[in-house]
């Protein structure tokens, strides 16, 4: 993973949402959430998509007060069914 710019960052409460465009994987970016300081979420989400995560911070961070995913499901929601959002347990890691 080579980083390039950070898109941007958004505080919502104790947490931080920091997205960062990506050389490689092209078409990727680096999404990472902490709360207070510790790393909640790392995850990679296409570059086209991100506004979406700056749309939906708010649901976002209501579900993972909450331990959901809630609201990440939201922001990556295609439209038509799909989703860009995977899940850990989806992707085969542990959450």
């Amino acid at each position: 993973m080579k980083r390039d710019k950070e898109a941007f960052r958004i505080e919502q409460d104790s947490y931080l949402i920091v997205v960062t465009y990506l050389l490689e994987p092209r078409g990727e970016a680096l999404v990472e959430i902490t709360r207070d300081g510790v790393l909640v979420k790392e995850f990679l989400w296409p570059s086209y998509k991100i506004w979406n995560l700056q749309a939906h911070a708010r649901d976002i961070v209501a579900g993972l007060k909450h331990d959901s995913d809630a609201g990440l499901l939201v922001a990556g929601s295609t439209g038509l069914g799909g989703n860009v959002y995977q899940p850990a347990a989806a992707r085969g890691e542990e959450q």
